[in-house]
């Protein structure tokens, strides 16, 4: 059977060339506007790029062929519901109408479970039972590694947020983080050949998940200005999701270094390990360590401890070990 082609971001130039325009001139009032037109800009730019990434993917979806459709598609539900988040944030801006939770938080938080969704269909459709079983407890363990991260960084700060309001804040990194996670383990799994074009989709989720996780934060501790970088890392994160979803290809390279990933296979649970070490030194850095920090630091590092054993036995078996 025949491999396609991957698709190049030549096929996008002219998508690419009018948002970056856009996205130049808004940067380029941004420096000569007073403050109370930063908050304008700033929605202007999360526009463009949100829109951007949907009409990309959206493209991706139709110039798939059809054993991409049943991933892709997921892709452009993500990037396309995002943009509707986008739109209803705007709607909320004009009508001075800001409460949090929010209309437009439903439809920001959905885009790293479609995507999620699509990168698990992808797998399902190309690797044995007991690895996709493997692909879930993986990002099981990743994602409890993380959500143990993400509370100790935001508990401290989160004195006067309520639970349902803490519960937003700390699902928007952790389901892009997520997403990220599977679209990592989706390259030793798959066997996909290392290329920029590969990489780029769970660099770009990665990304947006962190640009949120470090906005969150500055809104919980009040910090978060208009027109900052930090501002633009979302649609610089955004528009990269969409080339990403575009480029990514689940087909099998000849090319692809299989014996380095068997070797990453092993060791990925490492990488869970890892972040809850990393749970735990951030709790001891601390000025006042919090026994519910403590606890979710403990949780998540047993959590994570027993799901790579699962997933050790689970292998094992299948490869006759």
């Amino acid at each position: 059977m025949t491999v396609p082609q991957p698709m190049t971001p030549a096929d996008l130039k002219p998508i690419l060339t009018v948002s970056s325009l856009l996205l130049l001139a808004i940067a380029v009032l941004s420096l000569f506007a007073g403050e109370s037109w930063l908050a304008l800009l700033d929605s202007a730019h999360w526009t463009v790029s949100a829109g951007t990434a949907w009409v990309i993917a959206w493209q991706g979806t139709l110039h798939g062929d059809a054993g991409q459709y049943w991933y892709r598609r997921w892709f452009c539900y993500g990037t396309g519901l995002y943009f509707v988040g986008q739109c209803c944030w705007n709607l909320q801006e004009l009508f001075y109408w800001n409460p949090f939770p929010a209309p437009s938080d439903v439809f920001y938080l959905l885009m790293g479970p479609c995507f999620t969704c699509g990168l698990l269909k992808a797998l399902r459709r190309r690797v044995s039972s007991a690895r996709l079983r493997a692909v879930k407890l993986d990002t099981l363990a990743m994602t409890i590694a993380l959500l143990g991260f993400i509370l100790a960084l935001y508990l401290p700060n989160a004195a006067d947020a309520s639970a349902l309001e803490l519960a937003v804040l700390v699902a928007y990194p952790l389901s892009l983080l997520t997403a990220a996670s599977v679209a990592s383990l989706a390259l030793p799994f798959l066997a996909l050949e290392l290329t920029w074009a590969s990489g780029l989709l769970p660099a770009a989720l990665l990304a947006e998940g962190c640009v949120w996780m470090q906005w969150n934060l500055q809104a919980l501790t009040g910090t978060n200005q208009g027109a900052s970088i930090l501002n633009w890392g979302f649609s610089i994160a955004g528009l990269l999701v969409g080339v990403g979803a575009y480029l990514w290809q689940a087909e099998r390279r000849r090319t692809a270094p299989v014996r380095t990933y068997r070797a990453v296979l092993r060791a990925i649970p490492v990488a869970a390990l890892l972040v809850s070490v990393a749970t735990l030194v951030l709790i001891w850095l601390s000025a006042q360590p919090q026994t519910a920090e403590m606890l979710i630091a403990a949780g998540a590092g047993g959590s994570v401890l027993l799901l790579s054993a699962l997933r050790h036995s689970l292998l094992s078996k299948e490869n006759g070990k």
